[in-house]
């Protein structure tokens, strides 16, 4: 199989730091990591080819730019260097959303990690040009979707959470709605694809679930 290049974790915690991203949004994508992580390893071992470090970076840096998603009140309480380095990415990139921003960023040097990590949108997946298609894309698309905050939640109360928080960008409901209608049992059916493969229940996979497997697996 063709090979490419990656950053280590080390340089993608160090890529976090220089663009400034908040230290919530790193916990998030670590635990996104952690949990993606854990269904590509299940994958595998039902003979399921799933590159493990390529989904890890990906979701270590899939929101790398999400600071530029953010309204001009959020910066208000933020430091001023901070300030000005996500103001300098929303002015280069002004037309493009966070995934694509962390596409433009790192496709020079990482293209394949780039183009993973572009497929994380929430409405890409009824985009047939850039709906994700590999597992590894499947898989930081959907540990994203499970993660609030810093929590492994199930599917419905993270969605749920994230339709309310992000009302406000929709200029009107009903549109959100209708996005919401056509989304959302995507993301269910891509739950099941990936469950149905490792025979297990999404709903027990949890923190401290993941936890006690690694926990497990180290001691073998």
């Amino acid at each position: 199989m063709e090979k490419y290049k990656l950053p280590t974790r080390k340089q993608c915690l160090n890529l976090l730091k220089q663009y400034r991203v908040p230290e919530h949004i790193v916990k998030h994508s670590i635990i996104v990591a952690k949990l993606a992580v854990f269904l590509a390893e299940k994958l595998k071992e039902k003979g399921i080819f799933v590159d493990v470090n390529l989904t890890d970076r990906a979701c270590l840096l899939h929101d790398i730019a999400r600071p530029c998603d953010f309204g001009e009140s959020d910066y208000n309480a933020i430091a001023g260097q901070d300030k000005t380095k996500w103001r300098q990415l929303k002015s280069e990139y002004e037309d493009l959303c966070h995934e694509e921003i962390a596409y433009e960023l790192l496709r020079g040097e990482y293209p394949e990690l780039a183009s993973t990590i572009k497929t994380h949108r929430y409405m890409a997946i009824i985009d047939e040009n850039e709906k994700p298609t590999t597992w590894e894309e499947k898989l930081v698309y959907y540990a994203d979707k499970r993660i609030m905050h810093d929590r492994i939640v199930p599917l419905k109360e993270r969605l749920e959470e994230a339709h309310k928080r992000n009302a406000h960008l929709h200029k009107k409901q009903a549109q959100s709605d209708i996005s919401t209608s056509k989304v959302d049992p995507l993301i269910f059916k891509l739950e099941e694809e990936i469950f149905s493969k490792i025979d297990s229940n999404p709903l027990d996979v949890t923190d401290e679930y993941i936890d006690s497997y690694l926990s497990d697996d180290s001691q073998d």
